[in-house]
């Protein structure tokens, strides 16, 4: 039986997160580096609309920090939704709690991992582009600690009557 609102999705949310929200951060960086470079080619000065263009690159990879918010929300409302959906009997609180554990750890780990990152020198002042998921991922066990718990209430909290009913 396949059970989508379980502890793993708190712990994949987190993971998710992480990856996409380094993956933006390198393209960000690199994407800004190329765009400023083109940007001083004389030939590109003296063409407006290409300028505008580039420009417009900018500011679109800018928002990709809205983009990483935007899929944490998602992928939560999709966890607490399909949480509300399963059947959870009260003996696996312990197993989802152990899991949620789990996942708090590798939380623990990927902020780091983050924390390294984004202050490497390379990147230069690319993190301050990424304010929202410079807080998701520097507080990611904090963040899996609360949609861990979150899941479990709505998962083991319905009374027996509104579980029979689907």
């Amino acid at each position: 039986m396949n059970k989508n609102g379980s502890a793993r999705d708190a712990v994949l949310i987190g993971v998710l997160i992480f990856f996409f929200g380094l993956g933006f951060f390198i393209i960000h960086n690199i994407t800004g580096a190329v765009v400023d470079n083109i940007v001083e080619i004389p030939a590109i000065q003296a063409q407006p609309d290409a300028l505008a263009t580039f420009e417009g690159m900018n500011d679109s990879i800018d928002k990709l920090d809205y983009v990483i918010f935007g899929v944490f929300l998602a992928l939560l409302f999709g966890m607490l939704i399909s949480s509300w959906f399963i059947q959870g009997h009260p003996i696996l609180v312990f197993i989802y709690i152990i899991v949620v554990i789990i996942g708090i750890v590798l939380g623990a780990v990927l902020a780091n991992t983050w924390e390294t990152a984004s202050q490497a020198s390379v990147f230069g002042d690319t993190v301050s582009s990424f304010p929202i998921t410079n807080n998701l991922l520097l507080n990611l066990p904090l963040y899996n600690l609360i949609i861990g718990m979150l899941g479990l209430v709505i998962m083991f909290a319905k009374s027996r009557s509104v579980e029979q009913q689907f």
